[in-house]
């Protein structure tokens, strides 16, 4: 018997702004692995990310089934190519997948309806359902027998009337699955600048409405085995070539007492061969000892997740979410602030009941605990989630606006027709709690917020008012009230923001595509589009970062004034450590040596110090300190400025993924007597 040919799409959209998605596709490799196991020789399976290959494959040889991966970052792109292959070889069977897909039935039919080409689509994981599928149509290869037939997870529209079989049982031994590495289906993307991907556990145990594991078919978390973990570590560790990142797609990585041990082995393989240097995840909401452990086992190599989404009771209480304890987010903040980690906090604009003064509070109350980084999410009503049911839509009067998604925007050609495609995603920009004007605002604050506070860009001036027990956040509104009077770099950056925000939303979808496909060629080189808070945080760093700077320290300057405090020797000194720090900040032949009237590093780094009862007069006395990139730092510099480029749409994409503060020039005591100090912390933190 010859094996028929399985193709199973995850197209990125490719641009000279970077990939749409750049992580190897893994969960195709696992329904590909698990189908080969099931149908062996009576199968073969391809997977494709990139549209070239995929059309050199449809002109050699057509499938019998296309399997279509379903993300709000590429189901545009895959649907004109799905046009395209069922005008070219109508018999091919189209069956979709992913979790852009609703969960309430009415939503479904609807979703179908507006996907005709979609002949099947399987609800939930994938694995088994599509092996079932696959085995159905190898015995009665009819569409319409299949769509009929009412298999497990399978939804399909007949005559325009819903077939929907029953969901199947989720798989709750991960271990049991066929490893896509191992069994060689990943391979060949190793060959291309995509980002190893790995999945230790799958659920999450929260419900929050906003998010698409928020229900209850993932409430409960399923695992993989220690030495499947291992095995794929290694087996990737042997093929990557063109990154120095992993990715794992846990919900809440780290908050399992056995992510600990994988951890340990992570890091023993990083100190052997500097892979991985950097971790992309999302971690745990609990637990947070144990993050941080796992953090430490990495040697700082992952990116730690302080998620909140809101410190409001009735923000919270409304969108079903359980925040940690201020006390477990203050902890955190102190064992990350002026390390490599990249440890940052999320909110979400226009969540049920959010407001202005609710929204500024949350951001006040993070920053007096000390993140070093807040995260800004605009509320996407999505499919699969609980906020973007019809009910919740009318209880908060939703209105929205239509975005198109950064770098996924296109012009394209497969097999002989040419197309525009546009991702869009559906943002909500008024509740009846807050107004449109209110949106904008917010919008600017963040802005602000992300040019003078996130990767601790002034944490020298964070420092100084935790000592002096001043509000940072007043200090971020001091600016941020007078944007109209800044200087002409930052109110022509405010202006360029706030006109790139009002027009990146649209009325409708259909609109949308029409204006997208007429400056489609401006998309694709970064001109207009993208993700805008990352742009203009990376204009502010290129354009007019000595202006930023002298910003920053005249509305400090003013701010301690109003507050009946004068502490001119300090300011001038924190400020011209900080222009040593970061002022032509790519330029990695810049070493100083310097001697300051204050400790400034203890100042900075010693995030426990103010709370302990320490004075600003405690550390009035000289220290002599170098101040310069490290080795590594400029290896890492180099590297990425090759790999993203040194223009803005380059540098856009380079802030998007890597915490700024990893190139701020690093400081060090001359004087060893001076840095007791600092022993005498990481033994205190190692004894706790």
């Amino acid at each position: 018997m010859t094996a028929k040919p399985i193709y199973l799409i995850d197209l990125a959209h490719d641009s000279k702004l970077g990939l749409s998605s750049d992580t190897m596709p893994l969960q195709l490799g696992l329904v590909a692995a698990y189908a080969l196991r099931e149908l062996g020789e009576r199968i073969r399976v391809e997977l494709f990310k990139f549209l070239p290959d995929f059309e050199a494959a449809m002109e050699r040889e057509p499938p019998f089934i296309l399997g279509v991966s379903n993300y709000i970052w590429s189901i545009d792109l895959a649907m004109k190519v799905v046009e395209v292959v069922k005008r070219w070889f109508p018999d091919v069977i189209v069956v979709g997948g992913g979790p852009n897909y609703p969960d309430e039935f009415e939503d479904q039919v609807d979703f179908l309806r507006q996907y005709p080409q979609f002949d099947l689509y399987i609800y939930k994981d994938g694995e088994v359902p599509f092996a079932a599928l696959a085995g159905f149509l190898l015995e009665h290869p009819d569409r319409r027998a299949a769509q009929v037939a009412k298999l497990p997870s399978c939804h399909a529209l007949v005559d325009g009337e819903p077939w929907f079989g029953a969901t199947a049982p989720r798989v709750r031994d991960l271990a049991s699955l066929p490893s896509p590495y191992l069994t060689g289906l990943m391979d060949k993307f190793f060959d291309n600048r995509l980002v190893p991907t790995m999945q230790t556990n799958r659920g999450c145990p929260f419900t929050c409405t906003f998010c698409t594991e928020g229900g209850s078919y993932y409430n409960k978390v399923f695992k993989t085995s220690h030495d499947r973990k291992i095995a794929e570590a290694d087996f990737i560790l042997a093929h990557v070539k063109h990154t120095r990142t992993l990715r794992v797609t846990d919900s809440n990585f780290g908050m399992f007492e056995e992510d600990q041990a994988f951890c340990r082995h992570l890091g023993e393989m990083q100190a052997r061969t500097g892979y991985p240097e950097y971790i992309m995840c999302s971690t745990g909401k609990n637990r947070k000892e144990r993050v941080l452990k796992c953090n430490e086992l990495l040697n700082g190599a992952m990116r730690l997740t302080a998620s909140v989404q809101s410190l409001d009771p009735k923000v919270l209480a409304a969108t079903k979410r359980d925040n940690i304890s201020l006390d477990a987010l203050m902890y955190v903040s102190d064992e990350t602030s002026d390390t490599d980690t990249h440890a940052y906090s999320e909110l979400i604009l226009a969540l049920p009941h959010d407001s202005v003064a609710r929204h500024e509070a949350s951001i006040d109350g993070l920053m007096k605990i000390g993140i070093g980084n807040i995260t800004q999410h605009q509320l996407a009503l999505i499919h699969g989630t609980e906020l973007n049911s019809r009910a919740t839509r009318t209880t908060y009067a939703y209105r929205s606006g239509f975005r198109p998604i950064q770098r996924c925007v296109g012009r394209y050609a497969f097999l002989g027709e040419t197309f525009v495609s546009a991702e869009v995603e559906e943002i909500a920009v008024e509740t009846n709690t807050l107004s449109f004007h209110d949106y904008m605002d917010l919008r600017r604050l963040y802005l602000t917020v992300g040019i003078f506070y996130n990767d601790r860009v002034f944490g020298e001036i964070h420092a100084l008012l935790r000592i002096l027990g001043l509000s940072t956040f007043a200090w971020i509104k001091s600016i941020h009230d007078d944007i109209a009077r800044l200087g002409p770099g930052l109110t022509a950056l405010y202006q360029g923001f706030s006109d790139d925000t009002a027009g990146e939303l649209w009325a409708t979808p259909q609109q949308l595509a029409i204006d997208v496909a007429r400056d489609v060629d401006r998309y694709t080189v970064g001109e207009i589009g993208g993700n805008i808070i990352y742009k203009y945080r990376a204009k502010s760093i290129v354009e007019c970062f000595p202006e930023l700077h002298a910003t920053a320290f005249r509305y400090l300057r003013a701010y301690l004034a109003k507050a009946g405090m004068r502490e001119d020797e300090a300011v001038d000194e924190l400020e011209r450590f900080s222009r040593l720090q970061k002022l032509d900040l790519l330029d990695t032949r810049i070493e100083t040596e310097a001697t300051f009237s204050y400790d400034i590093l203890r100042l900075i780094q010693d995030s426990s110090y103010a709370r302990k009862g320490g004075t600003l007069d405690d550390l009035h006395h000289p220290v002599t300190l170098a101040v310069a990139h490290t080795d590594k730092q400029k290896a890492t510099i180099e590297r990425e400025l090759k790999f993203y480029g040194a223009d803005i749409p380059g540098l856009t994409m380079l802030i998007s993924r890597y915490p700024v503060k990893r190139f701020w020039r690093r400081a060090r005591y001359l004087d060893p007597a001076a840095a007791l100090w600092q022993r005498e912390r990481r033994l205190e933190v190692v004894g706790a």
